[in-house]
């Protein structure tokens, strides 16, 4: 029976992370192992989780380590233990739910299957509607939307994402030097299926998330000094810095420049109109960026 190293990232989120790791104790599969990294929390957070699962595996970070840096921590943790290939890790977020069989379902569909990455479902807690199942890459555009079919898939996430520890050994660790938060999922995945793992997603593996906890996406009325500390700010997702560095790593060469030039471009202009006329952004959308 395969063992399922759940890797967990938190930080100052006490209450969030106390509802997932209350989910896990009432899973129907029990041979897991859970990996906490608390990069910094001053809540009570690890003492929450500690109190509720005694036995969690805890990784302590001083506040800087964010998203891939703390995947990154995981990652050697795991070297460490020296899992057999054919364990199970889970890449999760705490600002998730799951049902009582979600991780036993994941892996009843991973069964007799090698070489794949099977991303959780995202449904929306109040309305079911389902707001993430693999996405399709338009890598020359810089473009990113829902996959309309598996078989489109080329780009996941990493919130509820399970893979073999055979497989995440092919694809490697992360590159929070870079990519220290946003895009480091997107990132992590294209090189994954690049390196001929599958993408895959099935209706039988859910989640529901708080998608309203994520990180800054748009600059709004921003002005100024305030403008300015926002977009090149980790937390904001169109970092003109961090979205360099992922064309580097993840866009073939023949689209690098024109994407670096247009991501520059944007942020010129934006810089000029918000932080030196000190205008409010009227019609730049940043959504093509997401």
């Amino acid at each position: 029976m395969e063992k399922v190293f759940i890797v967990l990232p938190v930080h100052n989120r006490r209450e969030v992370t106390r509802k997932f790791v209350e989910c896990l104790k009432r899973q129907t599969y029990t041979p897991y192992h859970l990996i906490l990294i608390d990069d910094g929390s001053t809540d009570g957070t690890r003492e929450a989780v500690l109190e509720a699962y005694p036995s969690a595996d805890v990784i302590r970070g001083d506040g800087t380590w964010w998203w891939a840096g703390c995947l990154q921590r995981g990652f050697d943790r795991l070297r460490e233990k020296a899992p057999k290939d054919t364990d199970i890790v889970l890449l999760a977020n705490d600002d998730t739910t799951f049902s009582s069989d979600y991780i036993e379902r994941a892996v009843r569909f991973l069964d007799g299957k090698q070489g794949c990455l099977l991303l959780s479902r995202i449904r929306n807690p109040e309305t079911g509607e389902v707001q993430e199942s693999g996405v399709f890459a338009d890598l020359r555009r810089m473009t990113f939307r829902v996959a309309k079919d598996p078989a489109s898939i080329n780009c996941l996430s990493t919130r509820g994402l399970f893979l073999r520890w055979g497989d995440m050994k092919t694809v490697g660790g992360f590159f929070p030097w870079m990519l220290p938060h946003y895009w480091s999922d997107y990132e992590y995945t294209i090189r994954a299926l690049r390196r001929g793992l599958r993408g895959l997603t099935t209706d039988s593996v859910w989640l529901d998330a708080n998608l309203a906890l994520t990180g800054n996406r748009d600059l709004g009325a921003l002005v100024g000094w305030e403008f300015v500390k926002t977009l090149f700010s980790i937390k904001f997702l169109a970092n003109p810095v961090y979205n360099t560095a992922f064309v580097i790593l993840a866009v073939p060469p023949r689209w690098v420049v024109q994407n670096v030039l247009r991501i520059w471009r944007l942020a010129l202009i934006q810089l000029i109109r918000q932080g030196v006329l000190r205008r409010p952004r009227p019609v730049i959308d940043l959504k093509r960026m997401i």
